[in-house]
């Protein structure tokens, strides 16, 4: 059985580079991220935290969860972008989510051992299920923003 050869738009292949540069622009952000040291990568959270709140000991307790938050949005992006350009192919929904989120536990996971090696940090499965569940909803969020567009 032969497949039809189908040629695609000048307009798709330019969409799936430009798709392509954000994945490794945003790969190497999470990248330099998770290259800082832990005194670094503490600074740049709790900066963002001391905006908001300037009381330190509700400061101390709330930039853990905005280190959390980071993790969650980063991914969030990621999954929009790999989504994005995986509906650029005329694959199956079912397809399309399980690349992206498989892509994402890997990058997550191999993010992870990375911070192993960096000092003053640690790698964390618990980042890795935040990491996930960020990916996820970007995933989703973006699959449903395009059948919404699509109509």
């Amino acid at each position: 059985m032969k497949k039809k050869n189908k040629k695609v738009s000048k307009k798709i292949v330019i969409t799936r580079i430009i798709l392509l540069l954000f994945i490794l622009i945003w790969a190497l952000i999470v990248f330099n991220f998770s290259s800082q040291n832990g005194e670094e990568s503490s600074g740049v959270s709790r900066k963002v935290v001391e905006i908001f709140i300037k009381e330190e000991t509700l400061a101390d307790k709330v930039e853990p969860y905005v280190r959390k938050f980071a993790h969650f949005s980063e991914y969030g992006l990621g999954g929009v972008l790999f989504i994005s350009l995986f509906s650029t192919y005329e694959w199956t929904d079912r397809k399309k989510i399980t690349l992206a989120i498989v892509l994402g536990i890997w990058y997550a996971g191999l993010d992870e051992v990375h911070q192993l090696m960096v000092p003053a940090r640690h790698g964390s499965i618990v980042d890795v299920y935040i990491d996930t569940l960020g990916f996820s909803t970007g995933v989703f969020s973006m699959l449903l923003l395009i059948k919404l567009v699509k109509r």
